[in-house]
Formats: C-alpha cells, sequence, structure tokens
C-alpha cells in the first residue's frame, strides 16, 4: 500500500512538473524570437477601430509571452495588420402587426489581413484574411442592460465582464478582441 501511494506520489510530482508550465514559444518558426508591430493600416471611417486593436493584441502579445516586442530595426519578424472593412447589417429583426419589421440587433463586422514576415530570411509566414463580428442594440441602450449576448460566448449583459458601455463601441471593443486573439491563433499555429 505505501509502495503504491509512493508511486502515484512521484506521477504526480512528474506530471505537475512538466506539465504546469507551457507556452507557445515552441510551435514558433526557427530564428523568430521577437516581433515589431507596424502601425495598424484603417481602411474605415472608423478611427478608434484601430486603435482598440492594436492595445487589444499588444496587451495579449505581452500576457502570453509569445514573442518579445521591438522595435523594426532589431526585430526577427514584423507583423502587418490593415483593416478592410467594417459593415453594419441587420441581425434580428422583430415583427409588428403584418406589415412593419423591427431592426432588433445590427451585425458588427470587421475584416482585416495580416502579414508576418521573417526579417532575417525576408519570407512571408502568415498572409491570411480574418473577420470577426458581434451583435449590438441600435436604439443606444448600454451593453450591459441589452439583454444581448453581444460576443455569442453564451452569457448575457451583467453576467458578462466584456459586455458594458455603448453598443456601437462595446461592438467595435469585443471585435478588437476577437480579432486579437485570432492574430495571436494564427501566429502560433505557424508549424
Amino acid at each position: 500500500m505505501i509502495y503504491r501511494q509512493g508511486i502515484i506520489f512521484l506521477l504526480l510530482f512528474f506530471i505537475i512538473n512538466n506539465c504546469s508550465y507551457y507556452s507557445f514559444k515552441g510551435s514558433l518558426p526557427p530564428g523568430i524570437n521577437s516581433i515589431a508591430v507596424v502601425p495598424i493600416k484603417n481602411n474605415t471611417s472608423q478611427s478608434m477601430l484601430s486603435n482598440n486593436i492594436s492595445n487589444s493584441f499588444n496587451e495579449l502579445l505581452i500576457n502570453e509571452n509569445i514573442l518579445d516586442i521591438s522595435d523594426l530595426s532589431t526585430s526577427d519578424s514584423k507583423l502587418e495588420i490593415v483593416i478592410n472593412s467594417l459593415s453594419e447589417t441587420p441581425y434580428l429583426y422583430s415583427s409588428e402587426g403584418d406589415s412593419f419589421e423591427k431592426v432588433e440587433e445590427i451585425k458588427l463586422l470587421v475584416e482585416i489581413s495580416i502579414k508576418w514576415l521573417d526579417m532575417t530570411n525576408n519570407e512571408v509566414i502568415i498572409e491570411k484574411k480574418i473577420s470577426e463580428w458581434s451583435t449590438y442594440n441600435p436604439f443606444g441602450l448600454d451593453m450591459s442592460s441589452d439583454s444581448i449576448d453581444n460576443d455569442l460566448d453564451g452569457l448575457v449583459d451583467s453576467e458578462d465582464s466584456d459586455e458594458y458601455g455603448p453598443a456601437q463601441e462595446g461592438a467595435m471593443r469585443i471585435v478588437s478582441e476577437k480579432l486579437s486573439k485570432r492574430i495571436i491563433n494564427e501566429l502560433t499555429s505557424t508549424w
């Protein structure tokens, strides 16, 4: 019995020590240890969108500790992000009587292009288009009280920590966070 407990203890010890630290750095291309993120080119009329994406992406990159952020002259790689489009279309309707439909939710869709370049070998690592979307109430309700699952994560209003503020701004913030996560996923899945 004591022998069996000792083996279980050793197995747990090795599992915890070997699995407790995990980093995506091992899945990056060889020789890529740093990244320079050039200013985002925004082809939409929503200037705050590029700031939202830039802030969200940089924060996520730092928190995930995937690559060192450096300036363009010393970096191993360069990331270019272009915001290609932003569209807002009716997403959910309701009927009022027999003759009128009322838009209850707007779908905000943003499409970006990313290009990740290996500066040492002058090669393109990734070149891809990505899109993400969110919904919001068109009547100006605060996102924290609109009864909509704006980011489609199954949580509504006060249950969801990222559903707050003016509706359209909140939808842009949510889309920016989703795009940032997708970019990180693309950077770490190049193997």
